[in-house]
């Protein structure tokens, strides 16, 4: 099993600042590469807050990327893991909603 963790923080080590709107630290090139990474990979893992503030679908969007891993013998979408203390994910979230 691989496992790779892929984040991206301030210069002083910050994920994220406490405004409601989403604060954006990666440049288009890093998000290529996010996206090329995901292709590889079976499974995304989202935290609970990311995905009440982001409310991300987390599908790989990408035609060339779906086809690919069908070819490979894969779902064309990831499968999709979050970690909750409390369990209080609205199941209108589009992680739930969007793909298989």
């Amino acid at each position: 099993m691989q496992i790779t963790l892929s984040f991206a923080t301030t210069a002083d080590g910050y994920l994220d600042d406490d405004s409601p709107r989403r604060l954006m630290i990666s440049t288009p090139e890093d998000w290529e590469a996010v996206l090329r990474l995901r292709a590889s990979h079976d499974a995304i893992l989202a935290g609970a807050e990311t995905l009440r503030r982001d409310n991300p679908a987390l599908l790989l969007r990408d035609a060339a990327a779906r086809e690919l891993r069908r070819a490979r013998g894969m779902r064309p979408d990831l499968t999709k893991v979050t970690v909750t203390r409390s369990g209080r994910l609205s199941p209108a979230m589009r992680f739930f909603t969007e793909g298989d």
